[in-house]
């Protein structure tokens, strides 16, 4: 973290070309008129009618009082009246002993105004306290405010350090939660968020924010309105210097949206506040057509943010008859109405991520020269930040239904998964047997293999809404259409035991699948063990739903 609190913003051009984006929110600002050639900045509402900002100082002084970062001089505290159309008039020094010769910012206030957070140096009883280095750090007081609007019985932050800075606070809706900025040790970046639980005795520990808001980046000036954090980034995807980003604290935490232009700009964008109310604000910003540094803008919310619930598909991309990894494939997402949404090419570990919307239909696609396009519609479940796992696989002959499991169990699965249950493959459960063996050419059942099917129809009996499938697999050895009829066959007598033990038909369905899954590399001309042959000549209990 920069030292001083203007050491946060870099100098870039503006453009007012970027796209808006759905559900970033919809904007209408103002410059105000209170804004100087130097640096304007921050914002604390004082009540409903007045607002309390920083700027350098004025008037004339004796003492060598400029900041030579921005050879401006030093910040103080004003506070100005809010006229309707969202404008300032009537700044003034702020009362009290809360301005010393040193920077000071970034306010938050108590509902009551009674209670004041606020950033300077690290200045304290007439003291200016230096690091290792000789650096001024910023630190974080508390102070009241009296009956006349003095700042009185300032005290420092338990938690400020003087080898880092502390600073920039937020307050909860409850009020219960103090957030604040630092570049303390074991953060995620250069200055990350932090937040702490204020009580009777005072404060707890700061706890970071962790990795849905904190990157390696600068994260700085939150603002909090009801369950929706504001703050400022200079992380990847930006439009350039800091951004403005919100995100929700409570049920599900999205990824920080990027807010629309005019709020953001290709230049710094910061300190963000909005009335819970009005749904007016102000920010600041650095971009061209300013006054001149750092500039004060009021602005009106026309559109909310909306914070969708998202999910993430994360699957792979496999050969149908190898099972190898296909690198180098594409896995396209489409709408219902069969718009590509996003595409992505495989990993070479053919793997890939997707991100969809809750409760919405898809279209997924798999493809790559020298195979056949796979397709398979589904619907995303309701739960946000949910993973659906996902298997695609691509085979070079006519059209098959793609292997896909939206979720990493089946529907209905619970979280301690019954012991007859074991999971053979990704995204693939099947019921825990012993293996069912037929005598050569034949699809009769012996006593063993009863046996194993009364496991399966006890297991049915538990759980009334279990389906499943029968699969019948052959080694490739032998003809491969024999092989289809005879699986077919086997996979046929062990549905009809099932059923006519007592089990609806509508939850089981058979298939033989002959040599077309092997699950090793034995396939034709391949020179295998008869252990390994006997791998693949398996029937399998699939799980499609619990």
């Amino acid at each position: 973290m920069k030292k001083y609190i203007l050491a946060f913003m870099l100098c870039c051009t503006v453009t007012l070309m970027a796209q808006q984006r759905e559900g970033a929110g919809k904007y209408a600002i103002k410059q105000l008129s209170v804004n100087t050639e130097n640096s304007d900045f921050g914002g604390a509402f004082y009540g409903q009618d007045k607002l309390v900002f920083a700027s350098p100082k004025k008037g004339i002084t004796i003492v060598n009082d400029v900041w030579l970062e921005n050879n401006q001089r030093y910040l103080e505290l004003y506070v100005a009246d809010i006229l309707p159309d969202g404008d300032l008039m009537n700044p003034e020094y702020l009362k009290g002993d809360v301005n010393s010769r040193y920077h000071e910012a970034d306010v938050a206030f108590t509902k009551d105004m009674k209670t004041v957070y606020f950033t300077r140096n690290n200045y304290y009883n007439k003291k200016l306290s230096r690091d290792s280095r000789e650096m001024a750090n910023l630190a974080m007081f508390k102070a009241t405010v009296n009956d006349l609007g003095e700042w009185v019985n300032i005290i420092p932050m338990p938690f400020n350090n003087v080898e880092y800075s502390v600073g920039h606070p937020a307050l909860s809706e409850d009020e219960q939660t103090l957030y604040f900025v630092s570049d303390m040790p074991g953060g995620y970046g250069e200055t990350d968020i932090y937040k702490v639980d204020i009580n009777y005795s005072g404060f707890g520990n700061p706890v970071n924010m962790g990795p849905k808001i904190n990157t390696p980046n600068k994260d700085v000036f939150p603002f909090i309105d009801g369950d929706v954090i504001y703050f400022s980034s200079d992380r990847t995807g930006g439009m350039g210097g800091l951004d403005i980003y919100a995100t929700r604290l409570t049920d599900f935490v999205p990824d920080p949206i990027l807010l629309n232009e005019p709020i953001n700009s290709s230049a710094d964008d910061f300190t963000f506040i909005i009335n819970s109310e009005t749904r007016r604000g102000y920010f600041s910003s650095k971009r061209e057509g300013g006054a001149g540094d750092d500039d004060l803008y009021s602005f009106l919310e026309e559109e909310p943010v909306i914070f969708r619930c998202a999910q993430v598909i994360a699957g792979e991309v496999r050969d149908q008859n190898t099972t190898e990894i296909i690198a180098g494939a594409t896995v396209a997402i489409k709408d219902a109405d069969g718009n590509v949404i996003e595409q992505v090419e495989v990993k070479e570990d053919g793997s890939f991520q997707l991100p969809v919307y809750c409760e919405t239909e898809y279209v997924l696609e798999g493809s790559k020269e020298g195979y056949t396009t796979q397709s398979k519609s589904l619907t995303t479940s309701s739960e946000p930040d949910k993973e659906l796992k996902l298997l695609i696989l691509l085979g070079t002959g006519e059209i098959t239904e793609m292997a896909v499991a939206t979720e990493d169990r089946p529907e209905g699965m619970p979280e301690e998964i019954p012991e007859e249950i074991v999971k053979v493959r990704p995204s693939t459960y099947v019921v825990n047997i012993e293996p069912i063996y037929f005598e050569l050419n034949s699809s009769y059942l012996n006593k063993e293999a009863k046996r194993e099917l009364d496991k399966v129809v006890d297991l049915m009996n538990r759980y009334p809404e279990m389906i499943i499938e029968s699969g019948s697999h052959t080694d490739s050895r032998g003809i491969t259409g024999y092989n289809i009829w005879l699986s077919t066959r086997r996979a046929a007598s062990t549905v009809n035991y099932i059923i006519d033990h007592g089990i609806d038909s509508s939850r089981i369905t058979g298939k033989g699948y002959g040599e077309t899954q092997l699950i090793n590399e034995c396939s034709d001309g391949v020179k295998c063990t008869e252990a390994q042959h006997a791998m693949n000549r398996r029937t399998e209990f699939v799980i499609i739903k619990m």
